[in-house]
């Protein structure tokens, strides 16, 4: 597993990794690979997931960004959400967009953004 932590950047790459990260607020936190399961604590601006079959918890992340397949993302609140592949899910529980909706863009086949009760 490598774990990068330069700056603002927070870099998990690699094969089942089970991660909790600190967040001080700010950061990026971008994963690569396959079936990681990443527990985020504190806020991020963005969250870049590029492959399959990752899990990520978290509170606030202002930018979710999904490149790959079976992802899954459980949030508490959310700007925007672009995913570009299959059977991606982002379930969020709030969003501070003045519209009360999460900018959505998605490319590719059940993706699913949920806004959760």
């Amino acid at each position: 597993m490598l774990v990068n932590q330069q700056g603002k950047v927070i870099s998990i790459e690699g094969v089942n990794n089970n991660r909790t990260i600190e967040a001080k607020g700010g950061e990026v936190v971008q994963i690569e690979g396959a079936d990681n399961k990443v527990v985020i604590r504190g806020n991020v601006s963005k969250l870049i997931i590029e492959g399959k079959g990752n899990t990520v918890t978290g509170n606030d992340i202002t930018t979710v960004t999904i490149e790959g397949a079976d992802n899954m993302v459980n949030i508490g609140s959310v700007e925007t959400v672009q995913i570009d592949g299959v059977k991606n899910h982002v379930h969020y529980k709030s969003t501070k967009n003045k519209s009360g909706q999460v900018k959505v863009s998605t490319e590719g086949a059940d993706n699913m953004v949920m806004k959760m009760k």
